[in-house]
């Protein structure tokens, strides 16, 4: 004789129910702490693009002396020019008027010049420096370039200045 054998049948929950399932405080801490690394990766990144900026900026300022520098050196004292002289024809007039003819066709210099976003003002000093005797000039100039920009940042006023002295040797 056969007996009829039903599978047993299986303890399941009504339906309706849902059993409980939460996170340990071990899960909620890792993922916590996966966020704070997370955090701390971007903020890294950030401000390491934030210091490539302002290096650029310096770059810029520094470019935009030494081009004035290596104009004066190029030029002979009287065609430099002195501040407080009305002389249109001097090269420290060229680097303080955009209103040059060289201006126009990118030969010149300008005060303000604008890289990106930011503009970047350029001043010239140039002053004669005495001579020990009256009756002879020193022959010797005291030349100052600031580059001034407005920092992206914050907006704060950032300056670079060189000084440098110009001599006729001949």
């Amino acid at each position: 004789m056969m007996q009829n054998k039903m599978p047993a049948l299986s303890k399941k929950a009504p339906t309706g129910c849902r059993t409980a399932s939460a996170m340990t405080f071990v899960e909620i801490l890792i993922a916590g702490l996966l966020l704070i690394v997370v955090f701390i990766i971007g903020w890294t990144i950030s401000s390491s693009f934030t210091g490539v900026r302002k290096v650029r900026n310096y770059e810029t300022a520094i470019f935009l002396a030494n081009q004035a520098v290596e104009a004066i050196r190029a030029a002979r004292s009287h065609e430099l020019g002195v501040d407080g002289d009305r002389r249109k024809d001097t090269l420290l007039a060229d680097f303080n008027s955009a209103d040059n003819i060289f201006d126009k066709n990118g030969e010149g210099f300008m005060p303000s010049v604008t890289v990106g976003n930011i503009e970047y003002k350029r001043t010239i000093s140039i002053k004669d420096i005495p001579s020990e005797n009256e009756y002879v000039g020193s022959g010797l100039k005291l030349v100052r370039v600031n580059v001034s920009w407005r920092a992206g940042e914050d907006g704060n006023l950032v300056e670079f200045e060189l000084v440098t002295t110009h001599c006729d040797q001949w």
